[in-house]
């Protein structure tokens, strides 16, 4: 699908033509998979009995494929992340193996939601609320944040 590496949008570079719609076309592809595959979070842990914050965009998906594809437009983006692969199939319920990308780092978050901000639906409030406390952090309130997500990525009842 993206096979072009010129499609990355540096700044202070301007991409037009083919380049451009092919990488449109990419990024709103990746944001379709975010919305149904993935996730933004401000994860809570504790150290040494204290509260951190953390951020984290994770898709997930069965199919190696879609996730290859994700990571060939990660790449492109130069964006580091984690590629993990869960076999929940030990517990006798016959599941599929489950491959995971885990982005953590705050550059890379921050370059991701630049580019899919504009193309997600569901999860476009939950991109763009993670945007503004990323550009914040040093200053907002962590907890707060994390409450405000956990609230918005709450299941709903079945």
């Amino acid at each position: 699908m993206m096979k072009n590496k010129n499609i990355i949008r540096k700044e202070g570079e301007n991409v037009t033509g083919a380049d451009n719609q092919h990488a449109t076309l990419g990024l709103a592809w990746l944001a379709g998979i975010i919305d149904g595959e993935g996730s933004f979070m401000i994860p809570r842990y504790h150290r040494n009995g204290n509260p951190r914050y953390g951020y984290r965009v994770s898709i997930s998906n069965t199919n190696v494929l879609i996730i290859n594809q994700c990571k060939e437009i990660l790449d492109m983006l130069h964006i580091k992340y984690c590629n993990y692969t869960q076999d929940r199939g030990k517990d006798g319920l016959r599941r599929k193996i489950t491959h995971q990308i885990h982005i953590t780092n705050k550059k890379g978050i921050l370059i991701i939601l630049e580019n899919v901000i504009p193309h997600l639906v569901g999860k476009r409030k939950q991109g763009e609320l993670l945007y503004k406390f990323l550009n914040d952090w040093e200053s907002i309130d962590k907890m707060n944040a994390y409450l405000i997500f956990r609230e918005l990525n709450e299941r709903m009842p079945r």
